[in-house]
């Protein structure tokens, strides 16, 4: 799949399975998720394949942010939570997440950072700077990988195993990829008035 196409299915995934009642309660989840769903393809070889895991992961980051700095001004509790926390705790969040995104972006596309060592390490340096983004975090990653396991490539989910896991039913750049993106934010769009009437 194409960023766009993880992008709506992992912030569907993240809406459906946290279900926030409020926008502070949606915000954890908005920030997770937008880091989560595009992380994976840190690792991207092809240069068309890179340029847009690059340009998306910009919007991603700026929607992340947007989140953070909503949190903020409604003193929600996720930039709250820096203060209150010791400050070496979260440094080696982001420190450890800087490593490995450093160590993913050098390996084979669909390895390492499409793996569970790497869910399991990245979300707890998460967990390490902003807690209430780690499960958004990782149900977005997970969502990526789910989709791509569906895609022709392999994808080396036990890393460092050497072989990957495929499911092949579709090519990742073609019909499939509009049909998820699609559904995926048609999908957003109804959990998210179903969240909004709780």
């Amino acid at each position: 799949m194409l960023a766009k196409a993880h992008i709506a299915a992992g912030m569907a995934a993240a809406f459906t399975v946290m279900m926030p009642g409020s926008v502070p309660e949606a915000l954890p989840v908005i920030a997770g998720a937008s880091a989560g769903c595009l992380i994976c393809d840190i690792d991207c070889d092809n240069v068309n394949e890179k340029r847009d895991s690059s340009r998306w992961r910009l919007v991603a980051m700026l929607v992340a942010a947007a989140a953070l700095f909503e949190d903020y001004l409604l003193d929600a509790g996720m930039v709250r939570s820096l203060s209150e926390r010791n400050p070496y705790i979260w440094f080696s969040g982001i420190a450890g997440f800087i490593l490995i995104c450093t160590f993913a972006s050098v390996s084979a596309h669909r390895g390492f950072s499409h793996s569970l060592p790497a869910l399991a390490l990245e979300s707890f340096c998460v967990w390490l700077v902003f807690p209430t983004m780690t499960e958004p975090f990782a149900i977005a990653f997970i969502s990526h990988v789910i989709l791509d396991l569906m895609n022709k490539r392999p994808v080396q989910i036990f890393y460092p195993a050497k072989k990957g896991l495929r499911l092949g039913w579709f090519y990742a750049d073609r019909l499939a990829n509009k049909v998820v993106s699609v559904a995926g934010t048609v999908w957003l769009i109804i959990v998210i008035a179903v969240c909004l009437r709780k």
